[in-house]
């Protein structure tokens, strides 16, 4: 009856949602994930040390977790459309106060986190609530535009600083943000707050007490975990291995496009299946191939386009999946914004550790050994809890 109802309202949405959701994943991860290009230049703009910005990784991390189930609760009181909303005017301010100063550099950076948990949590819920027929296709939409961007923020803030600054950069970041959210302004007229219908069908299961949505947090945050570390310190590594800037520039870039493929293909072919043990298991072998390649420091570009393609390929993978498990594995909208800011909550505050433990093992041993180490073990718990989530349909 829950489905049957949300196939009601599938026509009851602005024109302009799909494109909404498309710049809604174009705004996923692009502002986070182009930064680790320009550590350097950013630091010598505000006379810090570089080691000192990894924070910057971190911060949007900890928000992710720390927020996603306020996020979830605020949601169901205002509703999903008017929170994205504030959330994207909340990431162009937060995204532009960061090239003023140091200070603001953080005040943004928090800023740009809290949207980004806004974006996590709700766009799954939407997605189950409009287009409760086409979960997969839909999440495959957004998190292609999502890969898409983040290649190319990674990728072309290098040549954009080389030929302006990094502000410009930044700045045109901040554009994407504010266009996205004059676009999404239309949603608002379908805007849906809970407490208007049946005080269980708005609030939802409480996932916390669900040990099935306890094995997807744990999934869920362990191959985060992989992935922010990757994306803040593979760069950094190919340059030890003796790469150039340029070329640890364009690895960056290319662990996003390489994830492409995937980031569409997953989602569509995981709404079709029951259990999707197969897809964790092929996710998790890539990544820990990936890691094991990591130990050695290799001097080639070829090497590390490799190592490149199995981290983004298996990462993405894992990551798009878990996104459509959101929906796949609920009956209701309420049910999948609750499993979607439960398992973010706790699964991204064991992501942030990732970027930390990872750098300060390199810190302190001045090789990327126990580091890459630490990744093949969080590649190899995901790929478990990953396993014993799909034992079962639905939490």
């Amino acid at each position: 009856m829950e489905r049957t109802n949300l196939l009601e309202k599938v026509k009851k949405h602005s024109p302009l949602l799909i494109l909404g959701l498309l710049l809604l994943g174009v705004c996923m991860r692009m502002p986070i994930t182009s930064i680790p290009s320009v550590i350097k230049e950013i630091a010598q703009t505000f006379n810090v040390a570089p080691t000192s910005l990894g924070i910057l990784t971190t911060i949007p991390l900890l928000c992710f977790g720390l927020l996603s189930s306020v996020v979830s609760s605020t949601a169901q009181r205002i509703g999903n459309e008017l929170t994205l909303a504030i959330a994207m005017f909340l990431m162009f301010i937060g995204s532009y106060l960061r090239i003023l100063s140091f200070s603001l550099l953080m005040v943004g950076t928090v800023l740009v986190g809290v949207a980004i948990t806004c974006i996590n949590v709700l766009l799954p819920a939407i997605i189950s609530d409009k287009y409760p027929d086409k979960i997969g296709s839909v999440t495959g939409m957004y998190n292609t535009a999502m890969t898409l961007f983040a290649a190319i923020g990674a990728y072309a803030i290098a040549p954009i600083t080389h030929h302006s600054s990094w502000q410009m950069a930044v700045i045109i970041i901040s554009v994407i943000a504010l266009i996205t959210a004059i676009v999404w302004l239309p949603n608002l007229k379908y805007n849906e707050r809970g407490g208007t219908n049946d005080a269980e069908s708005d609030k939802g299961t409480n996932m916390w007490k669900n040990l099935n949505a306890w094995w997807l947090l744990l999934f869920f945050g362990f191959q985060c975990f992989v992935f922010y570390s990757v994306v803040a310190w593979l760069p950094t590594i190919a340059m030890d291995a003796g790469l150039t800037g340029d070329q640890s520039s364009l690895i960056a870039g290319l662990l996003q496009l390489f994830a492409l493929p995937f980031a569409f293909a997953v989602p569509v072919i995981a709404a079709k299946m029951t259990n999707r043990q197969s897809i964790m298991l092929v996710a998790g072998i890539a990544s820990m191939i990936g890691a094991v390649m990591m130990l050695f420091p290799v001097h080639s570009f070829a090497y590390y386009c490799i190592v490149a393609f199995l981290m983004g390929a298996g990462s993405t993978t894992t990551f798009v999946l878990a996104m459509t498990l959101f929906g796949l594995k609920t009956k209701s909208a309420a049910d999948t914004r609750n499993l979607s800011g439960m398992v973010q909550s706790v699964g991204y505050l064991i992501a942030a550790l990732g970027p930390v433990v990872v750098g300060n093992l390199n810190a302190q041993t001045h090789n990327w050994f126990a580091s890459c180490i630490v990744i093949f073990v969080a590649s190899l718990l995901f790929t478990v809890f990953g396993m014993f989530a799909e034992r079962h349909q639905y939490v």
